[in-house]
């Protein structure tokens, strides 16, 4: 059986949700079988950890989205390392990707939508629909994102896969002895109820609806705190109204954190109160840590959580009835206990990274194996 060249492209390499992806993808994917690079427009340190774990980097280094000759090394790379298959993640690396394959000679394309883009992006759907000839297959994170990607694309059905993204449940496993230390080095009391935010400061996080939750909250004197898990680009405005709001005296910004399963073991519940998604990582990462989920009712978060079994749905832009959900899991330990232990179990029933791994492999094998396309509209 011939051994796939696979190189994975994606716009930058900062940690953030897609590039974790391409990161559990690329270190995971069977090698005796796949010979897997990864290639990206703009660097970032997940390609240090890539290089660590024996994975071939290729950063073009580009400076703008219109550093047309930066983009000339793209068909370079693809022919000289005689790619079989590139795997495109995210619209700006989509975009070089489609033309620059084709001009390479590689035979198979795949693309992955993260994402329920709720942002004005009409040209994106454009691009689709005009270059779906030079995809084989289009990856979505969750039916939400299929059924919002084909609305907006208007391509077929036939022409979409849906793999959830996958979660290392031993890897968010709690730790007591984790907990007791960040705790303790973050001061919060053990009487308190920890919630936790792991995400960018971005306004698609909702983390101004969540910080108007918390000022509600101290002005019941609610027992709870917060931490903030990330950077972005409302950081500087997250800092100022926590300086100046009652919500600062029950809050922590952490900056980016590499230990995100730290986070998770020191908190007791996980809050998403996203504007839009795709998948809804951080809360799938919580549950696996068996934590009860406080989310916004959107594409990809409504479909991971069961309202009510594992969390609670939210409307978002409702900071009112946040603070509501946010005391009533306070309130109740037992309820948290319940909610977080039926979490983990859903992540190991239905969003395990071996199977996201594997459903991948498969997808990879059975284009490649239709060399005239003529199975791929079943």
């Amino acid at each position: 059986m011939k051994r796939l060249r696979i190189c994975q492209l994606i716009t930058e390499l900062r940690p953030a949700g897609a590039e974790r992806c391409v990161y559990e993808l690329a270190t995971r994917l069977d090698r005796s079988r796949f010979d897997v690079q990864v290639a990206a427009l703009r660097g970032g340190e997940v390609a240090d950890r890539l290089a660590a774990a024996g994975i071939r980097v290729t950063v073009l280094q580009m400076r703008g989205k219109w550093d047309l000759g930066k983009l000339t090394r793209l068909p370079r790379l693809l022919r000289r390392e005689r790619i079989d298959l590139l795997h495109t993640h995210l619209f700006h690396a989509d975009l070089p990707g489609r033309p620059a394959a084709r001009l390479a000679g590689v035979l198979r394309l795949v693309h992955t939508v993260h994402v329920a883009e709720a942002r004005w992006r009409p040209w994106q759907f454009a691009y689709a629909r005009f270059a779906a000839p030079w995809c084989d297959r289009i990856v979505c994170v969750s039916h939400a994102v299929r059924r919002f990607h084909a609305r907006r694309s208007g391509l077929p059905g036939w022409k979409y896969t849906v793999i959830p993204n996958g979660i290392d449940a031993d890897a968010y496993a709690r730790s007591e002895e984790v907990r007791a230390r960040r705790r303790a080095e973050w001061g919060i009391p053990d009487d308190h109820v920890l919630l936790a935010f792991v995400g960018r400061l971005d306004r698609q996080k909702g983390v101004d609806v969540l910080l108007e939750a918390m000022d509600r909250l101290a002005e019941r004197n609610c027992a709870v705190r917060l931490v903030l898990a990330g950077d972005g680009p409302q950081r500087a405005m997250v800092a100022e109204r926590l300086a100046h709001s009652r919500a600062g005296r029950l809050t922590r910004m952490l900056g980016f954190v590499h230990d995100v399963a730290g986070v998770l073991s020191a908190a007791d519940v996980l809050v998403a109160p996203s504007r839009w998604e795709g998948f809804g990582l951080a809360a799938a990462e919580a549950m696996a840590a068996g934590l009860p989920v406080i989310a916004t009712r959107v594409a990809g978060l409504s479909e991971i959580l069961v309202n009510g079994q594992t969390g609670f749905l939210i409307p978002p832009d409702d900071p009112a009835e946040l603070a509501e959900r946010i005391e009533h899991l306070a309130c109740d330990p037992g309820l948290r206990e319940r909610l977080g232990r039926s979490g983990r179990q859903r992540v190991l029933r239905e969003y395990t990274i071996d199977a996201n791994v594997a459903a991948h492999e498969r997808l990879y094998r059975w284009v490649w194996a239709d060399p005239e396309g003529t199975s791929r509209k079943g």
